[in-house]
């Protein structure tokens, strides 16, 4: 077998386990991304019990402690709203501004 089939062959198999480690990578991010969301998700449902048991301890009406819940909510969603907002409005004055040039 010659130098140059040698370095193909080499060539080829460096070519395959780039390919399986790149799916492996992508494999392991879903993973890292579906425990991320399983996170996030115990997480709220750990806050929300620990407000309601707050409001157990200090006496505070279930129906009120569910209010502020809902406001505080809201107020997160508010936030996240302008903060979409203001990325739009930059978005759309760089787009204005590089249709320009």
């Amino acid at each position: 077998m010659s130098q140059q089939d040698s370095n193909e062959q080499l060539s080829r198999s460096d070519r395959v386990a780039s390919s399986t480690r790149a799916s492996d990578r992508a494999s392991a991010q879903r993973k890292k991304s579906n425990r991320m969301l399983r996170t996030i998700f115990l997480g709220t449902v750990a806050m929300i019990g620990g407000v309601f048991w707050l409001g157990d301890q200090y006496g505070v009406d279930r129906a009120e402690t569910l209010n502020l819940l809902v406001t505080s909510a809201g107020f997160v969603v508010l936030l996240a709203l302008a903060g979409l907002a203001g990325a739009g409005c930059i978005w759309l004055i760089r787009r204005l501004f590089s249709k320009n040039k």
